[in-house]
Protein backbone atom coordinates (compact mmCIF):
# COMPACT_ATOMS: atom_id res chain seq x y z
CA UNK A 1 0.00 0.00 0.00
CA UNK A 2 0.99 3.78 -0.64
CA UNK A 3 -0.63 5.27 2.23
CA UNK A 4 -2.18 3.56 5.43
CA UNK A 5 -4.04 5.54 7.60
CA UNK A 6 -4.63 4.60 11.18
CA UNK A 7 -7.22 6.44 13.68
CA UNK A 8 -5.83 9.41 12.06
CA UNK A 9 -7.05 13.04 12.50
CA UNK A 10 -5.84 15.95 10.37
CA UNK A 11 -4.73 19.21 11.75
CA UNK A 12 -7.38 21.84 11.44
CA UNK A 13 -6.37 24.63 12.99
CA UNK A 14 -9.47 27.29 13.26
CA UNK A 15 -12.21 25.31 11.74
CA UNK A 16 -14.96 24.51 14.10
CA UNK A 17 -16.07 20.95 12.07
CA UNK A 18 -16.01 17.75 13.39
CA UNK A 19 -12.86 15.33 12.20
CA UNK A 20 -13.45 11.72 12.81
CA UNK A 21 -10.14 9.37 12.99
CA UNK A 22 -9.88 8.05 9.68
CA UNK A 23 -8.32 4.54 9.05
CA UNK A 24 -7.71 3.81 5.17
CA UNK A 25 -5.92 2.16 2.64
CA UNK A 26 -4.39 3.46 -0.72
CA UNK A 27 -3.02 1.09 -3.25
CA UNK A 28 -0.32 1.72 -4.81
CA UNK A 29 -2.38 2.00 -8.45
CA UNK A 30 -5.77 2.94 -8.37
CA UNK A 31 -7.76 6.07 -7.87
CA UNK A 32 -9.33 7.02 -4.17
CA UNK A 33 -11.61 9.97 -4.12
CA UNK A 34 -12.94 11.81 -0.73
CA UNK A 35 -16.22 13.28 -0.87
CA UNK A 36 -18.41 15.00 1.13
CA UNK A 37 -20.44 18.03 2.28
CA UNK A 38 -17.56 19.93 3.05
CA UNK A 39 -14.25 20.74 1.22
CA UNK A 40 -12.46 22.45 3.52
CA UNK A 41 -12.48 19.20 5.86
CA UNK A 42 -12.04 16.92 2.62
CA UNK A 43 -8.91 19.02 2.17
CA UNK A 44 -7.46 19.06 5.72
CA UNK A 45 -7.37 15.00 5.28
CA UNK A 46 -6.22 15.11 1.93
CA UNK A 47 -2.75 17.25 3.21
CA UNK A 48 -2.85 14.59 6.01
CA UNK A 49 -2.66 12.02 3.08
CA UNK A 50 0.06 13.55 1.09
CA UNK A 51 2.20 13.80 4.04
CA UNK A 52 2.17 17.37 4.09
CA UNK A 53 0.61 18.12 7.68
CA UNK A 54 1.39 15.58 10.42
CA UNK A 55 -1.72 14.04 11.98
CA UNK A 56 -3.10 15.54 14.93
CA UNK A 57 -3.82 11.98 16.54
CA UNK A 58 -3.44 8.85 15.11
CA UNK A 59 -0.98 7.54 12.64
CA UNK A 60 -0.43 7.92 8.82
CA UNK A 61 2.63 5.95 6.78
CA UNK A 62 3.16 7.44 3.39
CA UNK A 63 5.08 5.20 1.14
CA UNK A 64 6.36 2.96 4.05
CA UNK A 65 7.60 5.84 6.09
CA UNK A 66 5.57 7.35 9.22
CA UNK A 67 4.96 11.03 8.80
CA UNK A 68 4.94 11.71 12.21
CA UNK A 69 8.32 10.47 13.16
CA UNK A 70 10.23 11.70 10.08
CA UNK A 71 13.15 14.49 10.75
CA UNK A 72 12.84 17.78 8.11
CA UNK A 73 15.17 16.25 5.71
CA UNK A 74 13.34 12.90 5.99
CA UNK A 75 10.25 14.95 4.73
CA UNK A 76 11.72 16.96 2.49
CA UNK A 77 12.84 13.89 0.39
CA UNK A 78 9.86 12.07 1.12
CA UNK A 79 7.83 15.51 -0.24
CA UNK A 80 9.89 14.82 -3.31
CA UNK A 81 8.04 11.59 -4.12
CA UNK A 82 5.01 13.15 -4.21
CA UNK A 83 2.93 14.83 -6.93
CA UNK A 84 0.54 17.51 -6.33
CA UNK A 85 -2.03 18.95 -8.41
CA UNK A 86 -4.54 21.80 -6.88
CA UNK A 87 -7.06 23.54 -9.63
CA UNK A 88 -7.07 26.28 -7.11
CA UNK A 89 -3.35 26.96 -6.37
CA UNK A 90 -1.63 29.61 -8.57
CA UNK A 91 1.01 29.16 -10.93
CA UNK A 92 4.13 31.14 -10.96
CA UNK A 93 3.45 34.06 -12.67
CA UNK A 94 7.05 35.67 -13.11
CA UNK A 95 7.61 32.47 -14.45
CA UNK A 96 7.26 31.17 -18.01
CA UNK A 97 4.52 27.62 -18.47
CA UNK A 98 8.14 25.62 -19.04
CA UNK A 99 9.84 27.32 -16.04
CA UNK A 100 6.89 26.47 -13.66
CA UNK A 101 6.85 22.87 -14.52
CA UNK A 102 10.75 22.72 -14.16
CA UNK A 103 11.04 24.39 -10.44
CA UNK A 104 10.13 21.59 -8.21
CA UNK A 105 12.93 19.17 -10.47
CA UNK A 106 15.83 22.00 -10.30
CA UNK A 107 14.56 22.25 -6.47
CA UNK A 108 14.25 18.51 -5.57
CA UNK A 109 16.30 16.64 -7.78
CA UNK A 110 18.64 19.45 -8.53
CA UNK A 111 19.08 17.91 -12.25
CA UNK A 112 21.03 19.16 -14.73
CA UNK A 113 19.04 21.97 -16.12
CA UNK A 114 19.21 20.12 -19.97
CA UNK A 115 17.86 17.39 -19.00
CA UNK A 116 15.21 18.80 -16.99
CA UNK A 117 14.36 20.91 -19.57
CA UNK A 118 13.84 18.27 -22.32
CA UNK A 119 11.92 15.88 -19.57
CA UNK A 120 9.81 19.08 -19.26
CA UNK A 121 9.04 19.45 -22.74
CA UNK A 122 8.23 16.09 -23.59
CA UNK A 123 5.92 15.92 -20.61
CA UNK A 124 4.07 18.90 -22.09
CA UNK A 125 4.00 17.41 -25.67
CA UNK A 126 2.57 14.24 -23.56
CA UNK A 127 -0.48 16.16 -22.20
CA UNK A 128 -1.25 17.73 -25.61
CA UNK A 129 -0.36 20.87 -24.86
CA UNK A 130 -1.13 23.10 -27.88
CA UNK A 131 0.55 26.99 -26.95
CA UNK A 132 4.04 28.21 -26.84
CA UNK A 133 5.61 27.09 -23.88
CA UNK A 134 7.42 29.75 -23.39
CA UNK A 135 4.04 31.75 -22.75
CA UNK A 136 2.87 32.97 -19.04
CA UNK A 137 0.94 31.85 -16.82
CA UNK A 138 -1.67 35.43 -17.09
CA UNK A 139 -1.47 34.27 -21.42
CA UNK A 140 -3.28 31.09 -20.85
CA UNK A 141 -6.66 29.59 -20.37
CA UNK A 142 -7.62 27.85 -17.31
CA UNK A 143 -7.57 24.72 -19.07
CA UNK A 144 -3.82 25.16 -20.60
CA UNK A 145 -2.74 26.61 -16.85
CA UNK A 146 -4.48 23.12 -15.94
CA UNK A 147 -2.13 21.57 -18.20
CA UNK A 148 0.73 23.25 -17.30
CA UNK A 149 0.04 22.73 -13.33
CA UNK A 150 -0.45 18.61 -14.25
CA UNK A 151 2.83 18.39 -16.01
CA UNK A 152 4.47 20.07 -12.77
CA UNK A 153 2.85 17.31 -10.77
CA UNK A 154 4.19 15.00 -12.73
CA UNK A 155 7.47 15.88 -13.06
CA UNK A 156 9.35 14.15 -10.75
CA UNK A 157 7.62 10.78 -11.31
CA UNK A 158 5.95 11.12 -8.31
CA UNK A 159 4.89 7.20 -6.76
CA UNK A 160 2.04 9.16 -5.43
CA UNK A 161 -0.06 11.84 -7.08
CA UNK A 162 -2.71 14.37 -5.11
CA UNK A 163 -5.18 16.16 -6.84
CA UNK A 164 -7.31 18.77 -4.98
CA UNK A 165 -9.88 19.89 -7.46
CA UNK A 166 -8.47 19.19 -10.41
CA UNK A 167 -11.83 20.26 -12.97
CA UNK A 168 -11.56 23.30 -10.46
CA UNK A 169 -13.16 26.18 -12.99
CA UNK A 170 -12.88 24.48 -16.09
CA UNK A 171 -15.87 24.14 -18.61
CA UNK A 172 -17.97 21.30 -19.51
CA UNK A 173 -15.85 20.20 -22.05
CA UNK A 174 -12.82 21.40 -20.49
CA UNK A 175 -13.33 18.64 -17.77
CA UNK A 176 -14.13 15.84 -20.16
CA UNK A 177 -10.60 16.62 -21.71
CA UNK A 178 -8.97 16.87 -18.55
CA UNK A 179 -10.61 13.96 -17.26
CA UNK A 180 -8.91 12.00 -20.33
CA UNK A 181 -5.93 13.60 -19.57
CA UNK A 182 -6.01 12.43 -15.54
CA UNK A 183 -7.73 8.92 -16.61
CA UNK A 184 -4.39 7.35 -17.45
CA UNK A 185 -2.53 8.23 -14.14
CA UNK A 186 -4.22 5.88 -11.97
CA UNK A 187 -3.50 3.19 -13.92
CA UNK A 188 0.59 3.86 -13.03
CA UNK A 189 0.21 5.12 -9.96
CA UNK A 190 -1.40 5.64 -6.65
CA UNK A 191 -3.71 8.56 -6.85
CA UNK A 192 -5.72 10.55 -4.44
CA UNK A 193 -8.44 13.25 -4.85
CA UNK A 194 -11.16 15.97 -3.93
CA UNK A 195 -13.35 17.31 -6.46
CA UNK A 196 -14.09 14.51 -8.29
CA UNK A 197 -18.01 15.19 -7.67
CA UNK A 198 -17.16 18.00 -10.09
CA UNK A 199 -17.02 15.32 -12.96
CA UNK A 200 -18.52 12.43 -12.03
CA UNK A 201 -17.82 10.71 -15.10
CA UNK A 202 -14.50 10.80 -14.37
CA UNK A 203 -15.22 8.80 -10.57
CA UNK A 204 -17.60 6.34 -13.48
CA UNK A 205 -14.77 5.44 -14.70
CA UNK A 206 -11.61 5.46 -12.77
CA UNK A 207 -12.43 5.74 -9.16
CA UNK A 208 -11.44 2.48 -7.23
CA UNK A 209 -12.13 3.57 -3.75
CA UNK A 210 -14.60 6.91 -2.78
CA UNK A 211 -14.23 7.61 1.18
CA UNK A 212 -17.27 9.97 2.23
CA UNK A 213 -16.13 12.25 4.85
CA UNK A 214 -18.53 14.14 7.03
CA UNK A 215 -18.82 15.37 10.54
CA UNK A 216 -20.22 12.29 12.34
CA UNK A 217 -19.15 9.52 9.95
CA UNK A 218 -16.74 8.27 7.41
CA UNK A 219 -17.90 5.32 4.89
CA UNK A 220 -15.51 3.17 2.61
CA UNK A 221 -16.91 2.50 -0.57
CA UNK A 222 -15.42 0.27 -3.72
CA UNK A 223 -15.95 2.43 -6.22
CA UNK A 224 -18.65 4.39 -7.85
CA UNK A 225 -21.45 1.56 -7.67
CA UNK A 226 -21.27 0.53 -4.54
CA UNK A 227 -21.03 4.03 -3.62
CA UNK A 228 -24.39 5.13 -5.18
CA UNK A 229 -26.52 2.76 -4.13
CA UNK A 230 -25.83 2.66 -0.64
CA UNK A 231 -29.30 3.65 1.48
CA UNK A 232 -26.80 5.96 3.72
CA UNK A 233 -29.29 8.86 3.90
CA UNK A 234 -26.38 11.70 4.30
CA UNK A 235 -24.48 9.95 1.19
CA UNK A 236 -27.72 10.33 -0.76
CA UNK A 237 -28.25 14.04 0.56
CA UNK A 238 -25.02 14.43 -1.18
CA UNK A 239 -25.79 12.86 -4.96
CA UNK A 240 -29.31 14.81 -4.63
CA UNK A 241 -27.70 17.93 -4.93
CA UNK A 242 -25.50 16.61 -8.17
Amino acid sequence: MTVRAHDAIPYAEGSELLFPALSCQIAEVGLTCLVGPYRAQLRAYLLMLAGIYRPLAGEVDVLGQTISALNLLQWRKLRSQIGYLSGTASLQSTQHGLMNVMLPALYHAKRPFQETLDKAQALLRELNCEFEFTAFPAQLSSFQKSQLALARALILDPALLIMDVPFNDLGAKEREKMGRLLGKYPQHRAVCMIGGLQYIHFLEQHADQIIFISEHKIITFNGWRSFTQTEDPDVQDLLSVL
